[in-house]
């Protein structure tokens, strides 16, 4: 299988499970946090939707190791639209609730994973070790 396949098949799942876990009732009892602590839920968030735009980015760039400007501003506009929708539909889910900070915590893990992934791992650090692989060939 291709890495295409293979990262569209990742992607997909990541995606399903994200959703899954978004509209899944909550059971137990929310735990009350002190407003001075840290919220690890807001690090989760930011990392699930991070995985996720790393997923994409694995999946979509080329043989050039590029991928179209255009492309790239559509999934950023997808990714916040549903990032913010994921967590609109928590006010209709017994047990869970909207939560600005959650779905910040989101828009940043997409909007963070694309740049991050795709301007640094892909196009500076894979591109440097595909070039010194055949470099030394």
């Amino acid at each position: 299988m291709t890495r295409k396949i293979i990262f569209g098949i990742f992607f997909s799942a990541w995606l399903i499970l994200i959703i899954l876990l978004s509209v899944w009732p909550e059971a137990s009892t929310t735990i009350q946090q002190d407003v001075s602590e840290f919220h690890w839920d807001y690090l989760e968030h930011f990392l699930f939707y991070f995985i996720l735009s790393f997923l994409y980015v694995f999946w979509r760039f080329d043989q050039k190791l590029s991928i179209t400007v255009t492309e790239i501003i559509l999934f950023l506009i997808a990714g916040l639209i549903f990032s913010w929708l994921v967590e609109y539909i928590q006010v209709f889910v017994p047990g869970r609730a909207f939560t600005i900070n959650d779905m910040i915590s989101n828009m940043a893990g997409i909007t963070c994973g694309t740049f991050i992934n795709y301007f640094i791992v892909v196009r500076i650090l894979l591109k440097n070790y595909l070039l010194g692989k055949t470099s030394s060939i």
